[in-house]
């Protein structure tokens, strides 16, 4: 691989350790101030949902078409290119949403998805080819302020990834996000284990204190949850950007999606390509924010050998 002509790829360690655990991280994106001031003029555009995709959910789904830090963001080098030592030199986001979490609200429990079909029961990804040796999906989590542990930072179970202990293709029930004791819209995940009478071993987990302006990649494979946010006043921001190669169908055959109690309508929706390019025209291509601004396309990386991941042989979300 060349880092020249990719200054923010992984090392040879750092691959290795992604392979190992199914997450890398905390890595720099922005200067942490850089970041604090970036979340100010954020979260002012975030409350104009006049150009939004998606007007009318409350959840903010992909708000990198209408909020221009995001469109940019998205496509960050010091993202993508760890992307690309992953999945390939051909790389999409499909998917983004902010994650808050306000003084006393609970964690998220812990749980694996691939398909993300757990809240409707319709694959949202569908992969073209079996993937064993490499991730379907990744996200990238990215603090907007600091994060320590007690306003609910993110954990992680090391290695997870190479076994199945949720069914996501269970579809889980709705609950009041308002009164539920579930950290995540209301949703219990503990419905989608395999085995109802396993528990997690906690001394296990590693929790992912970040500092603004910080990220983390991982597999939703990889099981991983939150901590409850128990300071009496900091807010905590995430940002999740999520992202395939371009083998992977996204969202197919629907014209609209059904999660977290909303229907969304896909008619503005589009793949955003942030490196590559796509050989296999399987997904339509935004190739502009809704202000006209392009998002940026980073070429592929010299001499790429994604990583190869041995996830086993329970491959049930992508057959």
């Amino acid at each position: 691989m060349s880092h020249v002509d990719a200054p923010f790829a992984l090392s040879h360690e750092e691959r290795e350790s992604f392979i190992h655990n199914g997450f890398i991280g905390p890595f720099r994106v922005y200067d942490r101030d850089e970041a604090k001031a970036m979340w100010r003029e954020i979260r002012a555009r975030t409350n104009d949902r006049s150009k939004a995709i998606f007007p009318e959910t409350p959840i903010n789904y992909d708000r990198h078409f209408d909020v221009s830090h995001l469109s940019r963001h998205v496509g960050r080098p010091e993202i993508v290119e760890k992307l690309q030592c992953l999945v390939g030199p051909d790389v999409f986001c499909w998917r983004t949403e902010f994650f808050p979490k306000y003084p006393g609200d609970a964690g998220t429990e812990w749980h694996q998805v691939e398909s993300f079909s757990y809240a409707s029961g319709i694959p949202s990804l569908v992969p073209t080819v079996r993937r064993e040796a490499t991730p379907t999906e990744l996200t990238v989590w990215t603090a907007f302020s600091d994060v320590p542990a007690e306003t609910g930072c993110l954990k992680f179970m090391p290695g997870s990834h190479k076994t199945w202990f949720f069914d996501e293709k269970r579809q889980l029930s709705q609950f009041d996000g308002l009164t539920s004791d579930s950290g995540f819209f209301g949703y219990h995940y503990d419905e989608l284990k395999l085995d109802p009478n396993w528990e997690p071993d906690e001394s296990s987990a590693v929790h992912m204190e970040m500092t603004a302006g910080e990220a983390v990649i991982f597999t939703a494979r990889c099981m991983h949850g939150s901590l409850p946010n128990v300071s009496e006043r900091d807010m905590r921001i995430g940002f999740a950007s999520r992202y395939v190669s371009t083998d992977v169908k996204i969202y197919p055959d629907q014209t609209e999606i059904v999660e977290h109690g909303q229907k969304l309508d896909l008619a503005l929706w589009g793949a955003v390509l942030v490196a590559g390019i796509d050989e296999h025209a399987l997904n339509r291509i935004a190739r502009a924010n809704v202000h006209g601004e392009p998002f940026v396309t980073l070429p592929r990386i010299k001499d790429l050998r994604p990583a190869k991941i041995c996830f086993g042989t329970n491959q049930w979300a992508a057959e």
